[in-house]
């Protein structure tokens, strides 16, 4: 059983939960499962566009293909200057032929490229230069206007360069719930994904990359007033 008062779940209650974690988010192994892209946004706004309507592919495939072909034509290890991205402002295709992808937004105005030279160029028009600028509605808004583009990848931009935001919480909410049958608040499901992670030997950042990705799929439930967002 769970006791409220010290935060301490039973044996029953962590196994419960790493098979709901290995039932349902194990496309490839553990070891293959990523962190996102923390402190970096230019591979943030990559994966958030070209994983929309996509399958997420493995580490050579799919949207990390993607990103290993921007790091390498780059030449950087760390893809945080969103700069990079806009200087394609006039040439989008030639960024779709650097990055191998000619996959189209939703409703097909655009490439998936060219909508990630827009969006870094509205956030870059805002101010915002680095993963650490991406923060308030102001850049929400500008994000989300480019056409094809919508709520659900702004969020997926933050979760991915590390913001911990209440949607994202409410995802790992709903998992764990549904893992132990009954209703978990956001310090329980920490609790529960922090010793997941340790038992499966990844990074905690990696299994919360997995578990979201997972859940998110998956209609939230309207948030409760008392909810808050930690980390």
């Amino acid at each position: 059983m769970y006791s409220s008062v010290t935060h301490i779940f039973s044996e029953n209650d962590h196994r419960r939960f790493a098979e709901h974690v290995q039932a349902n988010t194990t496309p490839s192994d553990p070891p293959s499962w990523t962190p996102g892209w923390p402190g970096e946004a230019e591979a943030a706004l990559l994966d958030a566009a070209f994983s929309a309507r996509a399958s997420y592919g493995g580490p050579e495939t799919g949207v990390r293909r993607v990103v290993s072909r921007w790091r390498a034509h780059r030449g950087v290890d760390r893809l945080d200057d969103l700069g990079a991205l806009v200087a394609f402002a006039g040439e989008p295709d030639e960024l779709a032929e650097i990055l191998g992808n000619r996959q189209r937004v939703a409703g097909n105005s655009t490439t998936k490229a060219h909508a990630v030279v827009l969006t870094a160029a509205a956030l870059h028009e805002l101010g915002a230069r680095s993963a650490e600028d991406l923060d308030d509605d102001a850049h929400r808004t500008a994000f989300t206007a480019v056409a094809g583009v919508g709520p659900k990848t702004w969020e997926c931009a933050l979760f991915l360069v590390g913001r911990r935001t209440l949607d994202s919480l409410l995802h790992f909410m709903a998992f764990g719930s549904d893992a132990l049958g009954r209703e978990l608040c956001g310090a329980e499901a920490e609790i529960l994904m922090r010793e997941a992670a340790t038992r499966l030997g990844v990074e905690l950042a990696a299994l919360e990359h997995a578990v979201w990705r997972y859940q998110r799929r998956i209609p939230l439930s309207p948030a409760k007033p008392s909810l808050r967002e930690t980390g």
